[in-house]
């Protein structure tokens, strides 16, 4: 455990997890920059790590931001985000409005920073933090004077930005380097140490014939005769090196639930207690056209969606499909030592998790600001009083840190244990073996 503990730590996984980290951040806030942006909102910072102090500003991008003749702009007190978690400070400010024969203006800037620590970022978008006499509907520009569906887009186009940058890397992924895919041939590619097929002899690359004397003729077979046999004796007849020979192996019981393969035998979301005998299909490399790839690739945040709903029908597989920092530490080492094409998978399908789980609609999350948006939609445009605005996010940050305790406890259980095949490009030749 603790072994692989220090490995997950390594300096190439560290930097690999930062980088990647850093990727994701920035391709997520800018979906809420540039729609903050095209709807006239001022935005203050564009931050990517978080900390009081930004360690480097590394562009300074001036905006003006149109107001109308008779629109009266006085100083007004806002509360924005410190860079710290759940903290804010509080500051006045002057707007300067200047006269042109065009119109009105008040000229701002945007701050592009690099923050001290590297583990997400954010958008400061102006006026974005709810007052308590509700002056943030009257800042020039910020958040809550724009219309609730206005604020409803922004807040989406982070997760959409999200999904999509996770999609864009896979199609280049597949459409270059390839993605791997199952031989479907009744024939060994992975053997299981220590398991029943090992004990029987099976070696990789038998070529099974039959099994208690039903004719095999694709992998798919082998797993229907396999998963409900825990225990019985079962007679393969394989053929290797030209020889006809036999053995019996006894499939063991496994108490986990695990995921059912297809005819294709690609893991569908639905899981069950199946018996394993510990052999795996032969896999080989298939470079993909860029129409395959763009397919192959939009159906990945699908998948992940179907897992999670999958999740809430069959709760106790909960501790086996989610991973925390550490597991997500622990990924992206595999990736790392796998090579340019493992780490722009595991990238990939980490940025399409974070867009979807920013969906859900919990505050301070997307999704729970989103609903709150939707809500004030229905309201054409009141906003909700501060008491239900707070009681909404003190219910959802107490769900959030609920989570994150949930999420950190299964990562310390999974430290070096079975490793998590959930942040993987394709399922590799050894997970999940029958």
């Amino acid at each position: 455990m603790i072994q692989s503990f220090l490995h997950a730590f390594t300096p190439q996984g560290v930097l690999v997890f930062l980088l990647i980290i850093t990727v994701l951040v920035a391709a997520h806030e800018y979906g809420h920059y540039l729609f903050a942006k095209i709807f006239g909102m001022g935005v203050e910072e564009f931050a990517i790590g978080f900390g009081r102090n930004p360690l480097w500003t590394y562009r300074r991008k001036s905006y003006r931001l149109w107001i109308s003749r008779d629109q009266i702009v006085e100083p007004y007190s806002e509360s924005s985000a410190s860079g710290m978690p759940g903290e804010t400070t509080r500051r006045t400010i002057t707007p300067v409005v200047i006269e042109t024969p065009e119109g009105r203006y008040i000229e701002e800037t945007t701050d592009f920073t690099i923050r001290p620590w590297p583990l997400g970022g954010f958008v400061r978008i102006k006026g974005m933090m709810p007052e308590s006499d509700g002056s943030e509907v009257r800042i020039p520009g910020g958040f809550y004077s724009k219309d609730p569906w206005k604020r409803f887009v922004v807040l989406l186009a982070g997760p959409v930005f999200s999904v999509l940058a996770g999609v864009i890397m896979l199609i280049g992924l597949y459409s270059t380097a390839g993605t791997l895919k199952n031989n479907l041939d009744p024939v060994l590619g992975f053997i299981q140490k220590d398991s029943p097929a090992s004990a029987a002899g099976l070696k990789v690359g038998d070529r099974i014939v039959s099994i208690n004397g039903d004719p095999i003729s694709s992998f798919y077979q082998m797993i229907g005769h396999v998963q409900n046999a825990a225990g019985q004796k079962l007679t393969f007849l394989y053929i290797r090196d030209g020889k006809q020979l036999s053995t019996v192996v006894i499939p063991q019981a496994i108490s986990q639930l695990s995921p059912v393969r297809d005819k294709n035998l690609d893991f569908t979301n639905e899981f069950s207690n199946q018996a394993k005998v510990g052999i795996g299909p032969q896999q080989h490399m298939a470079r993909l056209s860029i129409g395959a790839a763009i397919a192959e690739s939009m159906q990945t945040p699908g998948r992940a969606v179907s897992m999670i709903v999958g999740l809430f029908k069959q709760p106790k597989m909960l501790k086996n499909a989610v991973g925390g920092p550490l597991t997500m530490l622990e990924a992206t080492s595999d990736a790392a030592s796998g090579g340019i094409g493992d780490i722009i998978g595991t990238a990939a399908l980490l940025s399409i998790s974070v867009g979807i789980f920013n969906l859900l609609p919990v505050p301070p999350l997307d999704g729970g600001q989103m609903a709150i948006a939707l809500a004030e939609m229905f309201r054409r445009g009141r906003r909700l009083s501060m008491r239900v605005q707070n009681t909404v996010a003190a219910a959802g940050m107490a769900l959030v840190l609920t989570l994150v305790v949930v999420v950190l406890f299964i990562d310390f259980q999974r430290i070096g244990g079975e490793k998590d095949q959930m942040f993987k490009p394709t399922p590799p030749q050894t997970a999940q073996a029958k």
